[in-house]
């Protein structure tokens, strides 16, 4: 029984990483935008909101951009695009709370630590899932080769 082309898993869905920060830039926007004009930040800890809103986005951006890479065939272009997007949305991410909150980074509070902590998790992450694609397709040669399909 095949599945309707509306209902088709994440898994064997390929999103190229450029499609993906394009929604979340645009998301990204939207959200900030609609913080401005909702909920008036007069004090410091409630402008920092909008660091906090781009870091929520950019983390959003690792785990989905994590679950596509499975299923994309090229592999190599796959990562060199997921990582060039990561760090442009960190950057315009960055860019739009500085613009929104008016505060720097480090008036914020802590984000310059929370760039590098996200740069490296990101990293880490996409990692493993990479690692896990490959134990897969070795258990997946291995059972056809046990079953003489090979």
């Amino acid at each position: 029984m095949s599945i309707p082309e509306n209902q088709q898993s994440v898994f064997s869905k390929q999103v190229h990483p450029v499609k993906q920060v394009v929604i979340c830039l645009i998301a990204l926007i939207a959200v900030m935008g609609v913080a401005k004009l909702a909920f008036p930040m007069e004090t410091l800890a409630d402008r920092a909101a909008y660091w906090e809103i781009a870091f929520a986005i950019l983390m959003g951006y690792a785990l989905f951009n994590s679950i596509f890479s499975l299923s994309y065939h090229d592999k190599t272009l796959y990562f060199r695009d997921s990582i060039l997007c990561f760090i442009g949305l960190a950057a315009a991410g960055g860019f739009l709370a500085w613009y929104f909150s008016g505060l720097t980074m480090d008036e914020a509070g802590s984000f310059r630590w929370l760039y590098f902590v996200f740069g490296f998790s990101y990293l880490v992450f996409i990692s493993i899932v990479n690692l896990m694609r490959k134990i897969i397709e070795i258990a997946k040669k291995q059972d056809a080769r046990l079953r003489g399909e090979q």
